[in-house]
């Protein structure tokens, strides 16, 4: 229960974490959004459906859905009350608290731009979720990649990422890919509705071959294509609907001039790939990690190589756990020019009783160098659980 301290002033909940008040057209937005949920409960009642608008309740629930280029949330670690989920938002730096699907309840999550979450819970089975309502999509049984799963299930998969299925326009049809073990493999998989049956994928998973074991870091699509990131900066291109298997063309190799970074993300922009990098240092003893700068580098397609740049155009870049993505700030002086930043490095292992890592978390400011800290909350959260960047439900900034 949280507890008014002034009318004015903040609200905070029994762990201290604060909660700036809402102002009218906020509260208005959250009321909303709790009397729809609601009546969408209620329309599942046999004794009160029939008194539900279908046509006023899709209205309604068309005011929720995710706006174009909707400036991502930060959604916090999991509490005790795993039920209701607190956000953090980037551009007005308020702190939100909203029910989210019962699915998301004890299970790690990949953030993407979608409004969806891939979610894996502690019996290996992995789901797509929306944040707050609609049906979890059951994703294909992880037998393909579990191979010799890690001790603990939260660490089975490094990354997954969620695209829509560009052979297909049905909002609900998806392509997810994963990142998974010690080699970095990539598999990938068909789901939701409208997808060909026939098609590769389609609700298995299909390990993409690598005759050069290249370790894959990050995917993303550009123009219906899919491109990887491999290794310390080599652009790989796949046709997943190959004859035979899933083929790997090397695109270009990066041969960096700099000191080898710690995570590497591909991000599609304005119709380009960039590159980027991201350095730090370990802390042993506090067994976590702390980001420094970032490097960033858009891919020439005409000499075939990246090239350095000190500016992102008008947009601002998410990384982290989950998707790789950008929307354009031009507009958000604030906001524009930055790559924010989740904490996905999970390279220690666990042990009984104790947590590590998911407070390196920022925004990187292109333009001065500087690193903006971002919160992370000041309750322990289960070891499965880290901030992850996704686009909220609902539209309050």
């Amino acid at each position: 229960m949280m507890r008014s301290v002034s009318p004015l002033l903040d609200y905070y909940d029994h762990h201290g974490i604060r909660t700036t008040t809402l102002n009218r057209g906020e509260r208005f937005c959250v009321g909303l959004t709790t009397v729809l949920l609601v009546l969408d409960y209620m329309a599942h009642i046999p004794i009160i459906k029939s008194g539900i608008s279908r046509t006023w309740r899709s209205a309604c629930f068309a005011t929720t859905i995710t706006r174009p280029h909707q400036l991502p949330w930060l959604m916090l670690s999991e509490t005790p009350h795993a039920h209701r989920r607190r956000f953090f938002s980037l551009l007005n730096r308020n702190r939100y608290q909203l029910p989210l699907s019962k699915a998301l309840c004890g299970k790690r999550c990949w953030g993407s731009q979608h409004n969806w979450v891939v979610a894996l819970g502690p019996d290996y089975r992995a789901h797509l979720v929306p944040l707050v309502k609609g049906e979890p999509i059951a994703l294909p049984p992880l037998d393909t990649i579990r191979g010799d799963a890690p001790e603990e299930w939260f660490r089975l998969a490094h990354k997954f990422i969620l695209c829509k299925d560009p052979s297909h326009d049905h909002e609900r049809s998806f392509l997810v890919f994963a990142i998974f073990s010690p080699m970095n493999c990539l598999a990938f998989a068909r789901v939701g509705e409208g997808a060909t049956l026939s098609r590769r994928g389609q609700d298995e998973w299909v390990i993409v071959a690598s005759p050069d074991n290249l370790k894959f870091k990050d995917v993303a699509c550009l123009s219906d294509q899919v491109y990887g990131l491999c290794d310390e900066g080599t652009l790989v291109h796949f046709e997943l609907d190959a004859p035979l298997l899933p083929e790997v063309q090397v695109i270009a190799s990066h041969q960096p001039d700099v000191r080898e970074p710690r995570q590497l993300y591909l991000v599609e922009s304005l119709g380009k790939l960039y590159m980027v990098f991201r350095y730090g240092y370990l802390v042993p003893s506090q067994r976590r990690h702390v980001t420094t700068s970032f490097l960033a580098y858009t891919f020439n397609f005409n000499a075939l190589a990246f090239e350095e740049v000190r500016d992102l155009e008008g947009h601002a870049f998410f990384v982290g756990d989950g998707n790789s993505w950008s929307i354009p700030t031009s507009t958000i002086p604030t906001v524009t020019n930055r790559i924010y930043f989740t904490d996905d490095h999970w390279d220690w292992p666990m042990y009984l009783g104790g947590t590590y890592g998911g407070r390196d978390l920022g925004g990187f400011n292109m333009a001065n160098r500087f690193i903006q800290s971002l919160p992370f909350g000041k309750v322990s959260p289960p070891s499965h659980s880290r901030p992850i960047l996704v686009t909220p439900p609902i539209h309050l900034d």
